[in-house]
């Protein structure tokens, strides 16, 4: 098995490494205040509402943790 990185896109995604933790930040923000909304909307009974919420916070969650490098098709059998 080969792995390959080539330097140029470490050096990319390594430069920008301050505005990916804002971001990450920013997309829990939107999480929480998503599950604000839901736990709202779930007291005053309206629950397809707040299951929406929730989905829309798992998604800002889901979104925050794929953030940063990624390692696309770099890794391949020699054979």
């Amino acid at each position: 098995m080969l792995t390959q990185i080539r330097s140029s896109d470490v050096r990319e995604t390594s430069q920008g490494n301050g505005s990916i933790d804002q971001e990450r930040d920013q997309l829990k923000q939107q999480a929480q205040g998503f599950y604000d909304a839901a736990k709202v909307k779930a007291e005053a009974g309206e629950v397809s509402e707040a299951g929406l919420l929730i989905l829309k916070g798992l998604d800002c969650e889901r979104r925050a943790k794929a953030k940063g490098p990624q390692v696309l098709g770099l890794i391949r059998k020699r054979g």
